[in-house]
């Protein structure tokens, strides 16, 4: 605690390099891990997040970024020789691209040989740009580094308000996602990233991080993925202790009125292996083995059920917004629901993690949240026909009008700059004013309540007390 300033706040202090290696060599160590990695037909592949860096909400002012990126890149296993080792060790950043190949008829391993696979420019160059046909049975997962180059939040007041000048990955990333995109040969495209994209919820970036705090850098995004002509693109997210599955359509703003096509663009986020809103919010060991687990239990769940049901999230998926694009695709859906797993708003406070499978003979893609038990339904399911994902399909839901999505977007409260390419609006509708000022006053009393119930508690036993003695002294 910093007692330098009234009321003081929490500082935290930054890991080393030195701490973080220590920490992936007990990882690597643990046994379970090791058959893990050397007894199943797995991929170890990520990016690296703030903690991974050394440091809450780390940017690009950290000053082990280049180090703690050499750091983690050799902890996933990619050797020295590998692009993406390459990029971490000159200061750009840990992001690449891995191609899978599930077509059996080749005869060799799922995961494609970089050079092979022909999509990484910092391999097949950048003048290069020209996909080809698409293959069938094949998927790309990109992964992207949104802390290397991230600009700092704002201080104060300005930690509440949107930064248009603010960036996530940095020109050299930018220019490298934009060419990865139109390379794509690969019939699915997962792009991976840390922070989520589609919400726009928290008043205070430093408090709860996402991409809306920076609004020209996500209309980059989007428009950078939808321009790109990449098949059926999907978003991956983490970081807020829940999982979540979320929906943007998106269209081309300069469109004829009668072009009725509609790009639906999918975001799931899944995080909380170890903590969760659903247990405990908080990592440290103190609130999950000592007494304060149950205080603070009660206090993570209630306060983030509170938010889901009262503050406006017209971008999670309601499974009770169901509509088949057909009687003949019962098997799909679009809505969440799936395989018994959670009815209505899409989001679960549970310990979770996040499984994509392929069915690639039906062309379905399946999310699934699963919890701790695995004999238990998942926690979420999702599924879509890859056309859909794709835009190439309609998907139940998506508006048919251009006036309709018009007049809807005057009031939204995450909405698209004026002179981004796309327009992306939230699946379902829009977030008014009024509805976001009455759930933060609600949660906010809620919250109050929480905190000052146990001093009342305890004024009430000292009242109680008092009044037991007083009334003997007049009895004597």
């Amino acid at each position: 605690m910093d007692w330098s300033v009234l009321p003081p706040i929490s500082r935290y202090e930054a890991a080393t390099p030195e701490q973080l290696e220590t920490l992936y060599n007990q990882q690597l160590q643990d046994p379970s891990y090791q058959s893990f990695l050397h007894h199943t037909n797995v991929t170890v592949f990520g990016t690296i997040d703030d903690h991974d860096m050394g440091m809450n909400n780390a940017d690009e002012t950290f000053e082990f970024k280049v180090e703690s990126a050499i750091k983690f890149v050799e902890f996933m296993g990619i050797s020295s020789s590998d692009i993406m080792y390459q990029r971490a060790k000159k200061g750009l950043g840990v992001y690449g691209i891995k191609v899978f190949d599930f077509d059996y008829s080749l005869r060799r391993n799922y995961l494609v040989d970089d050079i092979e696979a022909g999509i990484d420019p910092d391999i097949v160059g950048y003048e290069k740009n020209t996909r080809g046909h698409y293959v069938s049975r094949r998927f790309s997962v990109i992964v992207l580094d949104v802390r290397s180059f991230k600009t700092p939040w704002g201080d104060g007041l300005d930690a509440y308000r949107a930064n248009y000048k603010g960036d996530f990955l940095g020109e050299t990333q930018w220019k490298w996602l934009n060419a990865v995109l139109k390379n794509s040969n690969a019939e699915v495209n997962i792009i991976v990233n840390g922070l989520q994209v589609h919400p726009f919820r928290h008043p205070n970036s430093n408090l709860a991080e996402n991409w809306s705090q920076f609004p020209t850098s996500r209309q980059r995004l989007y428009d950078t993925i939808l321009q790109s002509g990449a098949r059926a693109p999907l978003l991956i997210s983490g970081d807020v202790h829940m999982a979540q599955l979320m929906r943007k359509d998106c269209w081309l703003r300069t469109r004829d009125e009668r072009d009725n096509t509609v790009a639906p663009l999918i975001e799931f986020t899944t995080s909380g292996m170890t903590h969760a809103w659903g247990t405990c919010f908080a990592s440290t060991m103190k609130f999950h083995t000592t007494w304060k687990y149950y205080p603070m239990h009660f206090l993570s769940k209630t306060v983030m059920s509170l938010a889901h049901w009262i503050m406006p999230m017209p971008d999670l998926i309601n499974s009770h917004n169901v509509q088949k694009s057909s009687t003949t695709e019962e098997n799909i859906y679009e809505n969440g629901g799936g395989e018994g797993a959670k009815q209505g708003k899409q989001y679960s406070l549970e310990l979770n993690f996040g499984e994509i499978e392929f069915d690639w003979d039906d062309g379905i893609i399946y999310l699934r949240a699963l919890g701790k038990d695995p004999e238990s339904p998942p926690l979420l399911s999702a599924s879509y026909k890859i056309e859909q994902l794709s835009g190439t399909m309609y998907m139940p839901g998506a508006a048919k009008n251009l006036p309709s999505h018009a007049e809807r977007s005057k009031w939204l409260r995450d909405g698209n700059l004026v002179d981004g390419k796309y327009i992306c609006i939230n699946y379902n509708g829009s977030a008014r004013v009024p509805h976001i000022f009455t759930g933060i006053v609600i949660e906010t009393l809620w919250i109050m309540i929480l905190l000052t119930s146990p001093l009342l508690f305890v004024v009430f036993l000292l009242r109680w007390k008092f009044r037991r003695i007083s009334k003997k002294v007049k009895e004597q």
